[in-house]
């Protein structure tokens, strides 16, 4: 099985692309090989127009998230789950939130999330 170190590694220097490596994609992928099950079984959105719409019809990021996963304070949150900070869609590994960014991953302190799920 693929560890989260593994799945961070092997996507360090990949670059953002909507539907792909976006946010959303990224999180969400870590989750279904960690709970072994498929939350996203098809590309459902190409561009940040279709993403935003989709977010929005879902009411909102928050909200997406709190239909698959159980929010919990970020401060319990541990490495493999997932967290949002400044509208950003990230996983939580150590002391970091990680999620894709122009050129590869980009990692900020796990400080700035303002909400976060049980993977």
């Amino acid at each position: 099985m693929i560890t989260l170190a593994d799945y961070i590694a092997a996507r360090l220097n990949a670059p953002f692309q909507w539907g792909v490596n976006d946010c959303m994609t990224f999180a969400v992928g870590w989750a279904e090989i960690a709970g072994g099950r498929t939350l996203l079984p098809k590309r459902l959105w190409h561009t940040e127009l279709q993403a935003a719409r989709l977010i929005k019809r879902h009411g909102g990021l928050v909200a997406a998230l709190d239909a698959h996963f159980g929010q919990i304070h970020p401060n319990y949150a541990k490495d493999g789950d997932i967290a949002i900070a400044d509208g950003v869609v990230a996983l939580i590994s150590g002391a970091h939130l990680v999620a894709p960014g122009a050129d590869g991953l980009v990692f900020k302190p796990r400080t700035e999330a303002d909400h976060a799920w049980s993977v």
